[in-house]
């Protein structure tokens, strides 16, 4: 099953309210904050990378939502030699 980590940076003061929406997806497995960069990391989980593109621009439709980037994971892990 595709599975994406969102980074998202947010307007000051509007974590909560988007933590709270972004709980409502089904497909959002995961919300939480963080310190640098980026205020809030999600973890979607999606029958297809179709609909985690549909959750991602839903995301970034929120106003108060200034950057969504997106980390595809890959399904073979790869070993340095």
């Amino acid at each position: 099953m595709p599975t994406a980590f969102v980074l998202v940076k947010c307007e000051q003061g509007t974590e909560e309210r988007i933590i709270q929406d972004l709980n409502r997806s089904d497909s959002i497995r995961e919300v939480q904050p963080t310190i640098g960069h980026y205020d809030l990391i999600a973890k979607i989980t999606s029958p297809s990378t179709e609909h985690i593109n549909d959750i991602i621009e839903e995301i970034q439709r929120d106003d108060k939502v200034h950057l969504a980037q997106v980390l595809l994971r890959m399904n073979q892990i790869v070993e340095a030699a």
